[in-house]
């Protein structure tokens, strides 16, 4: 008989945590950062922990007598996927926002960042998928800040029904006479990770947040460009999304409010373009991440499986300015900001990550630290989670084919480890993602 918990572990338990001692023993472990795979590795998880890392030849009786192991032969490790631009509660619904986080879950992401939503459900859903009411990755979400004129967008309305949109404190509206510190405060009150600024507000105003938000060691994120503020005023915030804002500010540079329609010709525009160029040059100087949001970019199909013309950034251009990025020196993480589908039994992520890897000319190992160490960061929790290391979480993915070859080979996956926690591949069983309401 397994022997009783201590009060410890009683505690640990109800909350939601994982207490056994396991030992994955035979692995090969892909190292992202030194681009290597180390073999006949072993992974000690002691509750929700890494306790070690060490060659299967250093295993000694003390680590494996009181713990279950598991056969890793032939298996891969990488650290556990996040997703840096998620939306699964803008328009909360429940079982939609639980199939996602099912999916993703199965699929190896272990963490996702939600870019603005209702926070009320977002911390429900974040504390259920900790204490394990649902299966689910962790979930980092974000405090909202705009200028007053854009609480106009229904969005708002139904991320914050029975209340005001602008006048809640994750989606809230910013003036020149607004009290930042204050401003930054409640935001980090609702529970969120991070602070988003999003839209309508000029420079000295997102000049400003960022260097109050970093006051308060709070992340702070922004759309690339705020709109009327440039690109350039959200330099040094911990990240920045969508990467093509930077060729629509070349071509749009009076823009001043924001919205999709209306959106300049790209043709004859590349990645080399002496705007671009400066702006890249000062976005890796910054220390900013880029959340390059490629999927955004991909064209939609007809029913005939052909891409239907549009006015957006050129998925081509969009790669080339991240590859481009890239080269320079800027961190990029891999966000979605678009839906799976349906019926898709995969993960946004793996189609972000296969973009990166296609069309943005990153390698294998590049796409993975996209989706790991480089989007912990942008959660500002690079010491917690994002790499394999001892001591923090214990967060990684066991699949059959090597993803550091081939990143098509996250389709291998066997099992997912969240906190210690294990999801089994073959356990699930996928079913179509129920609409959100309109």
């Amino acid at each position: 008989m397994p022997a009783p918990l201590t009060p410890e572990q009683k505690l640990a338990k109800a909350a939601g945590r994982a207490t056994a001692l396991v030992v994955y023993r035979g692995l090969t472990l892909i190292d992202v950062a030194g681009r290597a795979e180390r073999k006949d590795m072993a992974i000690v998880v002691d509750g929700d922990t890494i306790k070690a890392i060490l060659p299967v030849s250093n295993l000694d009786a003390s680590q494996t007598a009181a713990a279950e192991v598991i056969d890793a032969q032939g298996l891969f490790a990488i650290p556990g996927l996040i997703d840096s631009h998620v939306h699964y509660a803008t328009r909360p619904a429940r079982a939609a926002a639980e199939a996602e986080l099912k999916r993703d879950i199965y699929g190896g992401v272990t963490g996702v960042r939600d870019m603005a939503g209702d926070a009320r459900a977002l911390a429900d859903l974040s504390r259920a998928a900790l204490v394990g009411e649902i299966p689910a990755p962790d979930i980092f979400y974000s405090a909202l800040v705009a200028g007053p004129s854009f609480f106009q967008d229904p969005r708002t309305l139904s991320s914050s029904l029975g209340m005001k949109p602008g006048e809640v404190p994750w989606l809230y509206a910013v003036t020149a006479d607004s009290d930042l510190p204050l401003v930054v405060a409640q935001a980090r009150g609702t529970g969120a990770t991070g602070l988003k600024i999003y839209a309508n507000l000029p420079g000295e105003l997102v000049r400003g947040l960022i260097v109050e938000a970093k006051r308060q060691h709070f992340p702070v994120w922004t759309h690339q460009q705020v709109y009327p503020a440039t690109p350039y005023d959200s330099l040094g915030a911990t990240a920045v999304s969508h990467v093509c804002m930077i060729a629509r500010y070349i071509r749009e540079p009076g823009k001043a409010s924001y919205g999709h329609s209306n959106e300049p010709s790209y043709d004859g525009l590349t990645a080399d373009d002496p705007g671009i160029a400066r702006y890249i040059a000062a976005l890796a100087k910054s220390g900013t991440i880029m959340d390059a949001t490629l999927s955004v970019y991909i064209p939609a199909l007809d029913k005939d499986g052909k891409p239907v013309v549009s006015k957006r950034c050129p998925l081509a251009l969009a790669g080339a300015i991240t590859r481009a990025m890239q080269h320079a020196g800027v961190r990029i993480a891999a966000g979605t900001d678009a839906d799976a589908g349906p019926d898709n039994p995969w993960p946004a992520l793996y189609r972000e990550l296969e973009a990166l890897v296609k069309d943005a000319g990153l390698t294998p190992y590049d796409a993975i630290a996209a989706a790991t160490k480089n989007a912990a960061a942008a959660l500002g929790k690079e010491g917690e989670f994002g790499t394999l290391v001892e001591g923090r979480h214990a967060n990684f993915v066991l699949l059959t084919s090597d993803p550091g070859r081939d990143i098509a080979n996250l389709h291998s996956i066997v099992m997912t480890v969240k906190r210690g926690h294990r999801f089994l591949r073959s356990d699930y069983h996928h079913q179509t993602v129920p609409a959100e309401p309109d």
